[in-house]
């Protein structure tokens, strides 16, 4: 019996990979983005991790280390889609999604805040 409780027990403090707290804003061209999806890629391995953008800020929960960061966003047109549905664009620039440059660290502590100020 003693020996089933010594396996058992290095498996019961691991609650699998830390997560910690990210929170920001995301601001294009000077403006809050408003409905938008941010995504945190590990620069190796390790989850990805992604969340809302609602109001020009964010709040997820995101493993530590190094991430390539995309971020996008639509907005409502004024005329329909031809199927008189609402028409949605994509209004944020391939060089913060596709073909992204933005890089975060997110530090092993217990809360992140990292703003992201996009430009055209």
């Amino acid at each position: 019996m003693l020996v089933l409780v010594g396996l058992l027990f290095p498996l019961l403090g691991c609650g699998g990979p830390k997560e910690i707290i990210v929170k920001g804003k995301v601001t294009y061209d000077g403006q809050p983005v408003d409905n938008g999806q941010i995504i945190f890629i590990p620069k190796g391995e390790g989850k990805v991790s992604a969340g809302p953008i609602t109001n020009g800020e964010f709040n997820f929960a995101a493993p530590p280390g190094e991430m390539e960061v995309k971020i996008t966003a639509t907005k409502e047109l004024a005329k329909a889609a031809k199927d008189g549905l609402p028409n949605y664009v994509s209004y944020i620039p391939k060089k913060y999604n596709d073909e992204t440059s933005l890089t975060a660290t997110v530090e092993d502590k217990a809360e992140n805040t990292i703003n992201f100020d996009l430009e055209k």
